[in-house]
């Protein structure tokens, strides 16, 4: 090989070499390029994260501090309750609900001889005002295990509980009475609708009486009559759902309260009948369904006998349902 092949071949090897080292550090500039745009892109998605959380944050202080508008009457939602094993579900659905709703105050009444720990430690983890008192029905007005559910009036006792507490701690505020069995389901914008209640305000309530929805029959921007699956014939064929009691229009009827004894299926007919007449009541969220009757189906517990035999102790031993 002469002196001129042996020079190219060098000189190929060099170029070569300058070649891949090109290729290297173009890679390497490259990959760095690469790293600063992802650490960019990652302090952004950093930064809208911290923004998140400092808005949560915001919010979550306002919950826990209870601000409130003063300027808007205050809710007071009035549940009874008693114990069974679906119980703490029930409730946890309307808590979750009312944490969502502006100057809302929480009145839970269990038919009880003596408050439980399952309720009071559900309120303490609730972040607005809440009154916890308890009640127990009498034997005699109790429903027997083969007894239908709608033949003896529930909750009574409870809901006058809380009518009496609002009597002699309330007097003086702004606000709307609301019965929210605890066996329901609650829109939130529910509680917009029944806010400027001035007497008593009506409005649809769906799954009950057998039919899709019950509704006030409204004409006119007034209710004329009712649209039900059954007992048309009550003067105020209206669920415990469907209508709200403002506060003062209600102190000023001093007597009113729930009876004891009524016909089936007359209860709120009854407790309406002593307030106010057809042409008083205001109909709200007409057209609209904000709340449900949505009773948790029939509990299917036939295992448990087998696990406490098998294991010794309920399913539910050291943990609240």
């Amino acid at each position: 090989m002469g002196a001129f092949g042996i020079r190219g071949m060098c000189w190929r090897r060099n170029r070569m070499k300058q070649i891949y080292a090109g290729l290297l550090v173009s890679s390497i500039l490259i990959g760095i390029w690469l790293l600063l745009q992802a650490q960019t892109e990652h302090n952004d998605t950093v930064f809208k994260l911290n923004q998140e959380i400092q808005t949560l944050r915001a919010k979550i202080h306002r919950i826990q501090t209870h601000e409130v508008d003063t300027s808007i009457p205050i809710i007071y939602v009035i549940t009874p309750t008693y114990t069974r094993p679906v119980q703490k579900a029930e409730l946890t659905r309307l808590m979750n609900a009312f944490t969502l709703v502006p100057n809302l105050h929480w009145i839970i009444v269990e038919d009880s001889s003596s408050k439980t720990d399952l309720v009071k430690n559900l309120l303490t983890s609730f972040p607005k005002p809440s009154t916890h008192l308890n009640i127990q029905t009498p034997a005699k007005m109790k429903l027997k295990p083969k007894d239908k559910w709608w033949s003896k009036p529930r909750g009574v006792f409870q809901r006058n509980l809380a009518l009496s507490w609002l009597k002699e701690n309330e007097k003086n505020k702004e606000g709307i009475i609301y019965f929210a069995d605890d066996d329901n389901t609650y829109s939130v914008d529910l509680f917009e609708e029944i806010r400027g209640t001035k007497r008593v305000s009506v409005l649809p309530v769906g799954l009950v009486g057998g039919v899709k929805v019950e509704k006030p029959q409204v004409s006119g921007g007034k209710v004329v009559g009712w649209e039900v699956g059954w007992g048309n014939e009550r003067p105020f064929a209206v669920d415990m759902a469907g209508f709200a009691i403002n506060l003062q229009y209600f102190l000023k009827h001093t007597d009113v309260k729930f009876l004891e004894q009524v016909k089936v299926g007359h209860q709120e007919s009854e407790f309406l009948f002593q307030l106010v007449s057809l042409d008083q009541l205001e109909p709200v969220a007409v057209g609209r369904v904000l709340v449900w009757h949505t009773r948790t189906q029939a509990l299917n517990l036939n295992r448990e006998d087998w696990f406490l035999k098998h294991y010794g102790y309920s399913s539910d031993t050291g943990i609240e349902l």
